[in-house]
């Protein structure tokens, strides 16, 4: 599919929001006919761009999109959809990888235009405050060797959802030792390997470009004094593009091939539905955002 058709065709049963336009499905003669004179939706735009590495931490809020188109570019999956009949999404499974992401979070805004994108997906605490199936948001981005870029949370911070510092490391810490270092020389409360790839492409479009506002959502799988097994945490965290075609989606019967790793892939199904019941409300209240801003 071209990536210019990345939201599906269908009337929007609700009245179209400024900026916003009306596309056809099937309905009755009578109900086609109010909506003759309405003009087509735009259907390569989206409102919120949504940036993950496997489709499993984001398979929730897939469930709840209406009007579904796919394609795949750069060895990601791009799909397209309503929430809500009107809030137009679209999400990317760009597989591991710093690179791949920076790569696949640029097409997104070429090809889309959303106004947000957020970078979602699992991540290793880093501090006795956040517990398996909590949430945080970022208000930094930080990696290893210097780099850093602030982020302008809207979300404010509660008792299972923390605001504060998101590490990106070269590769994803496998002992507690790793963890205990990396929250030492960074200071942050959440490590993955991919969020600021996506923030630094957000960053860096032009300024004659429409801007791209960025947020980082990480829910926890290991708590900081836990240790994900190794080939566990490959999968969860790190799938090469191969793994992310041939076995993401797939994480229930991969783990019960090792008794070990069982545990592990219910905490994956239950974090991605604590993350993306938060995710949803989190894109419903940024879409309200810019429903104020185009009026």
């Amino acid at each position: 599919m071209r990536a210019g058709a990345l939201i599906s065709s269908s009337v929007l049963r609700q009245k179209p929001r400024p900026c916003q336009t009306n596309v056809h499905s099937p309905m009755t003669d009578t109900s086609q006919q109010e909506h003759d004179d309405e003009p087509s939706i735009d259907r390569r735009s989206a409102d919120i761009g949504i940036i993950c590495t496997h489709g499993d931490e984001i398979a929730p809020l897939l469930k709840v999109l209406d009007r579904q188109r796919r394609y795949v570019d750069q060895g990601a999956t791009f799909r397209g959809g309503f929430l809500d009949e009107t809030i137009r999404v679209a999400v990317a499974e760009a597989g591991g990888g710093f690179a791949q992401h920076r790569a696949v979070t640029q097409t997104l805004i070429d090809e889309h235009h959303p106004a947000w994108i957020l970078s979602v997906g699992f991540g290793s605490a880093l501090i006795d405050e956040l517990n398996f199936g909590d949430v945080s948001l970022a208000n930094e981005c930080c990696d290893t060797h210097g780099n850093s870029l602030s982020v302008k949370c809207p979300i404010p911070e509660t008792k299972r959802v923390l605001v504060r510092k998101h590490a990106v490391a070269d590769s994803h810490p496998n002992s507690t030792a790793d963890k205990l270092a990396l929250a030492e020389s960074t200071g942050a409360a959440v490590v993955d390997t991919t969020s600021l790839a996506v923030a630094q492409v957000c960053a860096d479009v032009p300024e004659d470009a429409p801007r791209t506002r960025f947020l980082s959502m990480r829910v926890v799988i290991d708590a900081a004094h836990e240790t994900v097994p190794g080939n566990a945490a490959k999968m969860l965290f790190e799938p090469s593009i191969h793994q992310q075609a041939t076995v993401i989606g797939k994480l229930k019967k991969w783990f019960q091939r090792d008794p070990e790793l069982v545990p592990w892939e219910s905490r994956a199904n239950e974090a991605a539905i604590n993350m993306n019941r938060f995710l949803v409300s989190v894109i419903r209240r940024l879409a309200e955002k810019l429903d104020r801003t185009r009026i």
